[in-house]
């Protein structure tokens, strides 16, 4: 099994619920055997924003590595940028609004992994068909 992965390896795909924004799946148990954690990317266009929601039986953490922007996490709200680690505990309402003029670009890892399978619900997220050629 693989244990190296890069930012064009993994399942891409692309959000369609009226804000702009991709993400990549990467280490899984499908892809890597991982048992106790799910990791990948995700990239959110300028002015546009990941939803607030919650994860009722997972651990996450978002790392922002490019951009700025706005996070929230429980009643809590915080304007962070790049270099940027955010701790969100199970059952807390949380999200994210890009403010930068650039694409906010940040990894996202749950712990137990099983929460990433959001990411294939197909009337939120399409999935990135690769060109043949």
């Amino acid at each position: 099994m693989r244990r190296v992965y890069g930012t064009t390896d993994g399942e891409e795909r692309h959000a369609h619920d009226g804000c702009p924004r991709t993400v990549r799946l990467l280490i899984e148990p499908a892809t890597a055997g991982a048992t106790h954690l799910a990791m990948g990317t995700e990239a959110v266009d300028p002015g546009s924003r990941i939803p607030v929601h919650v994860h009722d039986d997972a651990e996450e953490i978002l790392f922002l590595y490019a951009g700025g922007g706005r996070a929230r996490v429980g009643d809590e709200e915080f304007e962070i940028g790049p270099e940027t680690a955010i701790f969100v505990p199970p059952g807390a309402p949380h999200g994210f609004v890009n403010t930068s003029a650039a694409p906010a670009r940040l990894t996202w890892t749950f712990s137990p992994p099983g929460a990433h399978e959001k990411f294939r619900d197909e009337a939120v997220w399409k999935h990135a068909r690769r060109d043949p050629r």
